[in-house]
């Protein structure tokens, strides 16, 4: 995909700038057509967002990727969170929906502007001293760690060349924790803290070698991508999760209204509540990302451990849906603030075990494919649980089906990554 062949910060600050524009055109006209076009178009220039941030997090920082990309989905949430803000604080103060629109527009090229500022000039821009400052000091700790540690494994090292991607695969491997403490059957790829994501700058390739992986295209680059059987139990995992996710985020208002006609609301209106549902998950990912690289204990990925407590979370949250109505104003909000954290926090954990197994000169497309999947779910549950309610449903008995999606993702992503396997010491 372009991910892969153009700067990866440059197609970032240039879709996200032409979504701004796009959806502000959006408040100029009444025409259905037309914002259905628009819309479209703007989906279109999100697929150059999303992924696209998380390779370039992938390429700056493959070491403890789970954290990273924990604050970047926590950003995502935030973002998807923002409008709601706008809108329950619109609606008290009587604002038009087109202030919502515009204030998204407006977040969304401060976003495009700070990312070209920081990122496009590699050496010495503006800000990136400044923001590098502030990475450094968060994770000055786990840097120290990191030093003499190559994976998400925390210090497993394992090479194995396979047309020209390097996969995982079971071998003895010595274990550095500081010291040599023996041997273990861990099965990771290699994430060197050099590019080891843009294979292209390694010295050690020849020309053939790397003109050959710039040839990885189509069927070929698809089988190189699914070839490595972590990466498509990350991907079932990110699939079961996003079959969850969106149709919430749609959908939770409609269980804060419910629920609200019968107990009163709490949080101002429903507006509010929901905002506060979303955003709550902003921090759980990045507490997600942070747990991640202490939570596999040396013996599974942390990712793979934090996604799919997550999931367990959510799939329980799932169940409870249909006894919505039979919780007080107290009980029904702690049940909110627990199913917006869960719900997204194992996104990035999928998303970082994804780009951990895929082909590491495909890194980008990889992410970009599971992510177009991904969302190209949402709308089959989306659609399902919108047709539900039109039949009458209740909004918790509808959104109890939405169980579904957690319970495969984690049967596939447990069958790769057994946790108890924690308990049992690895064995």
């Amino acid at each position: 995909t372009v991910a892969d062949r153009f700067s990866p910060p440059a197609l970032f600050v240039l879709m996200t700038f032409a979504g701004a524009v796009l959806n502000a055109i959006c408040i100029f006209t009444s025409s259905f057509p037309v914002w259905a076009f628009l819309r479209t178009v703007i989906g279109f220039t999100l697929a150059g967002v999303y992924p696209v941030g998380m390779k370039i997090a992938a390429q700056e920082y493959p070491s403890g990727l789970g954290a990273r990309l924990g604050v970047l989905v926590g950003a995502l949430t935030l973002g998807t969170a923002f409008p709601w803000l706008v809108r329950g604080v619109g609606d008290s103060a009587g604002l038009p929906y087109e202030g919502t629109i515009a204030a998204v527009s407006v977040l969304a090229s401060v976003g495009a502007a700070s990312m070209a500022l920081v990122m496009i000039p590699r050496q010495g821009g503006p800000g990136a001293a400044c923001l590098r400052a502030i990475l450094a000091c968060c994770y000055d700790n786990e840097r120290q760690e990191d030093s003499g540690k190559t994976s998400e494994h925390e210090g497993n090292k394992f090479t194995h060349s396979e047309g020209g991607c390097v996969t995982g695969s079971s071998v003895n491997v010595d274990i550095d924790i500081g010291q040599s403490i023996g041997k273990s059957d861990i099965a990771v790829p290699v994430i060197e803290k050099q590019d080891t994501f843009n294979q292209e700058a390694d010295p050690n390739l020849s020309k053939g070698e790397r003109q050959g992986q710039k040839q990885l295209m189509g069927i070929q680059a698809l089988r190189a991508i699914l070839a490595d059987s972590g990466f498509r139990a990350a991907a079932i995992g990110y699939f079961g999760h996003m079959f969850e996710l969106y149709a919430f985020w749609a959908y939770v208002p409609n269980l804060i209204d419910s629920h609200a006609n019968e107990h009163g609301i709490v949080l101002g209106n429903v507006a509010l509540t929901s905002f506060a549902t979303i955003a709550v998950g902003a921090v759980s990912c990045a507490l997600a990302g942070l747990w991640s690289l202490r939570a596999g204990r040396d013996i599974l990925p942390g990712s793979a451990v934090a996604a799919e407590v997550a999931l367990l979370i959510s799939l329980v949250c799932c169940l409870l849906a249909p006894a919505y109505q039979y919780m007080s104003q107290g009980v029904f909000l702690f049940y909110l603030l627990v199913w917006g954290s869960a719900v997204v926090a194992d996104s990035a954990q999928f998303s970082s075990l994804c780009a951990m197994y895929a082909c590491p000169s495909l890194v980008g497309t990889a992410l970009t494919l599971t992510t177009c999947v991904g969302f190209a779910i949402t709308i089959i549950s989306i659609q399902l649980i919108g047709a539900l309610l039109k039949q009458g449903w209740s909004p918790g008995n509808a959104l109890a089906l939405l169980a579904i999606g957690p319970v495969i993702g984690t049967a596939r992503s447990y069958k790769e990554w057994p946790l108890h396997k924690l308990c049992a010491g690895g064995e």
